[in-house]
């Protein structure tokens, strides 16, 4: 199975993403340091990786609305996840 090609002109715009998502979620909640992206790339069945542009962790409602808004006005995918652990064939 193959991943889905990144695109481009998102990847071109990475760091304005990033701080509009910390202005959104702000202190720990953006993670977009490699090593910290690092658990995000894969769930229990590691075979299919792809590293995240940035992981978002919204503790409330209003949050994710937000971000959610924000990701569909600006034409950037979500992957939403749960507990990573592929038990229920999510991601």
């Amino acid at each position: 199975m193959q991943m889905p090609p990144l695109d481009p002109a998102i990847l071109a715009r990475r760091s304005e993403i990033v701080a509009a998502l910390r202005a959104i979620v702000p202190g720990e909640g953006v993670i977009d340091d490699l090593d910290g992206m690092r658990p995000y790339e894969c769930d229990a069945l590691s075979a299919y990786r792809q590293m995240p542009l940035v992981v978002v962790l919204p503790e409330t409602v209003a949050q994710v609305s937000t971000i959610l808004r924000y990701c569909q006005d600006n034409k950037v995918k979500v992957v939403p996840r749960g507990a990573g652990t592929s038990l229920s064939g999510g991601s």
